[in-house]
């Protein structure tokens, strides 16, 4: 249980930095299964955003790129210039 509260935790952070940038985002939470942050593109194309354990710290993974959660910010102008592009 404390995975998924962990990875739920760091999704909402990864969708609040995204308001900021402005890319919208939505956080799909299943009544059975884990959470997964949603990012939409050009075009409605929705990305998804997970949030992954590695054996040293958190990850979270878009587009097959292991971003830094020390640095969720950092991880928010990365996808948002991205989409964006």
């Amino acid at each position: 249980m404390q995975m998924s509260k962990t990875r739920y935790a760091l999704l909402v952070r990864l969708a609040w930095e995204l308001r900021a940038t402005p890319v919208t985002s939505l956080l799909v939470v299943p009544g059975h299964g884990e959470a997964v942050l949603w990012v939409l593109g050009r075009g409605g194309r929705k990305e998804a955003v997970l949030a992954v354990p590695r054996p040293d710290r958190w990850r979270l993974l878009w587009r097959g790129v292991e971003l830094d959660v020390a640095s969720v910010p950092e991880a928010a102008r990365r996808i948002a210039a991205a989409v964006a592009a």
